[in-house]
């Protein structure tokens, strides 16, 4: 397999802990998000104006230190966790512990070069909650997080850095206005978190008007996972008792739970034209569950799901892509087996705890065997058809 480089459709920035303290309206300053080390080189993270370490518990039951200690999985690629979860607070690995190149883009770009990666789509990590935030302050937190990956993260990368806009879900009016605003300041993607918003579902037709102005404003939309437990899902709704099992149980489920809910609502049959990404869920669930979708469609589908009209399958194939993480054989191989290469993209997930470095070598040894022709497509094509770099 000759491939030398590849193009990322899901990496990820770290925002600077600062960044909306400074940049907020000054009146919204006291209420920003805000993570930092005290003078005693203790670490905190701030919203609403209460330091998370001074709650009692945190939503699902988690303790303000799990939280804690669950922020430096953000920047933990290639090391060992023990560095995040052991050891004195200030010796702990946090998220201010990142390096340096994902907080800056001209370094993302060198480190992209000497790892193999020519263009990148790339999504943020504080800010994948910062659409749930509360609606008093969602808006202001989006605008100042686009507008930095914008102006400052992306600028001067040639295209080669593309950025993804977060949008204030929990005020679907801002949602709308911010996604106008993004698409006129040149943004080609928005992103929404896999999870019902303070107990919405995206099948409400109070989201009509957001996927209506996605649409018109010719953007794609991305569906990216956070099982946390501060909205409906999974790590919820089981009562999952920590990080690993939200890792591991969460992208998928509360990703196909999504695909369910939007597919049975009729959202993707109101908006066909809605290009849309499937992102850090795996893959290799999606063939055998759009098959189950479909049965129950056909026997159920005239009673309690009428507005479904269009199998799961040919909506997958009308408007959407897969990303499947470039070290997952089985995942690429079930891939490859049952979708179009052309409808699957590669994801690095760098720099989080699950990253890995070397990723054309991790490619390469997954792809062993496979078609090469359906390889190279999966390595730039998918990207090239759904962000052209011309």
């Amino acid at each position: 397999m000759d491939i030398h480089h590849l193009a990322d459709a899901d990496g990820h920035i770290i925002e600077p802990g600062d960044l909306w303290v400074e940049r907020l309206p000054v009146d919204l300053r006291p209420m920003a998000p805000h993570y930092y080390r005290d003078d005693a080189g203790v670490f905190h993270s701030r919203i609403y104006g209460i330091d998370i370490e001074s709650l009692p518990v945190m939503h699902g039951g988690i303790s303000p230190k799990d939280m804690l200690e669950n922020m430096g999985l953000s920047c933990a690629m290639g090391m060992p966790l023990e560095r995040v979860f052991a050891g004195s607070d200030r010796d702990r690995h946090t998220i201010l512990d990142a390096p340096s190149w994902a907080l800056d883009g001209h370094e993302r770009l060198d480190f992209n070069t000497r790892h193999g990666v020519s263009r990148a789509v790339l999504y943020p990590t504080y800010m994948l909650a910062g659409g749930t935030l509360l609606p008093h302050i969602a808006p202001a937190v989006c605008r100042v997080y686009n507008d930095w990956m914008l102006d400052d993260y992306c600028a001067g990368s040639g295209g080669r850095l593309i950025p993804v806009a977060t949008l204030p879900l929990t005020d679907v009016e801002a949602a709308v206005a911010e996604t106008r605003r993004v698409a006129e300041r040149g943004f080609q993607a928005v992103f929404i978190r896999t999870n019902p918003v303070q107990g919405t579902k995206y099948s409400d037709r109070s989201f009509d008007p957001l996927w209506r102005a996605i649409v018109d404003t010719g953007l794609k939309l991305g569906l990216h996972p956070l099982p946390m437990w501060d909205q409906d899902g999974t790590s919820r709704g089981y009562r999952l008792p920590d990080i690993m099992a939200a890792s591991c149980l969460g992208f998928p489920m509360d990703m196909i739970y999504t695909l369910y809910d939007m597919m049975a609502g009729g959202v993707f049959d109101r908006f066909p034209t809605m290009p849309t990404m499937i992102l850090e869920a795996g893959v290799g669930w999606l063939p055998s569950f759009f098959e189950r979708f479909e049965e129950h469609r056909e026997q159920f589908g005239r009673l309690k799901t009428p507005e479904w009209k269009t199998p799961p399958m040919e909506i997958f194939l009308r408007q959407m892509m897969v990303t499947v993480e470039a070290c997952e054989e089985i995942d690429l191989k079930i891939a490859l087996e049952f979708l179009p290469a052309d409808h699957v993209a590669l994801a690095s997930d760098w720099p989080h705890y699950d990253g890995t470095p070397d990723l054309v070598t991790g490619f390469k040894k997954a792809g062993h065997g496979l078609d090469p022709a359906a390889l190279a497509i999966v390595a730039t094509g998918t990207m090239e058809r759904w962000f052209p770099s011309h």
